[in-house]
């Protein structure tokens, strides 16, 4: 019954570290699989993780909140990207768990020419959902000095 629960003092963070590191592990998980889900353009499985009022905010400012919108964006760029060598962290943030990818992007230019580019993308998840995207890569310089 009740009277069978151990109870713990304010000074043990033992139940603190174990309910808040899966919640982190949960949102690294959620970022990886909507990574997964837009490299394989799988735009249905990677919308059912957003939330209703996600936002998408990439390099020079433009936002998008639908993710078709994204993709017909980065379709104006590139004829074909992929991330490597991501490195993912996961923190607290005041509403929802951030979590950051950063890693080497690899592509190809419309004009056919090869480029490769560091990036750095912040998800915010909230209850469950990505809420927010912000992504940055250094692709636009790398664009300038080979055009």
């Amino acid at each position: 019954g009740a009277g069978d629960r151990m109870t713990q003092g304010p000074g043990d963070s033992g139940i603190v570290v174990a309910t808040a590191r899966p919640e982190r592990a949960l949102a690294m998980d959620l970022a990886r699989e909507f990574m997964d889900a837009l490299s394989h353009r799988d735009l249905s499985r990677a919308g059912n993780m957003l939330a209703a009022d996600f936002v998408m905010t990439v390099s020079g400012g433009q936002v998008f909140r639908r993710l078709e919108d994204f993709m017909a964006h980065s379709a104006l760029h590139y004829s074909s990207v992929r991330k490597t060598g991501a490195v993912i962290e996961a923190c607290e943030a005041s509403n929802g768990i951030a979590v950051y990818l950063h890693g080497a992007m690899h592509g190809t230019w419309l004009n056919g020419a090869a480029f490769e580019a560091r990036f750095c993308d912040r998800f915010l998840i909230r209850d469950g959902k990505l809420a927010e995207l912000q992504t940055w890569s250094d692709a636009a310089e790398h664009a300038r000095r080979s055009a």
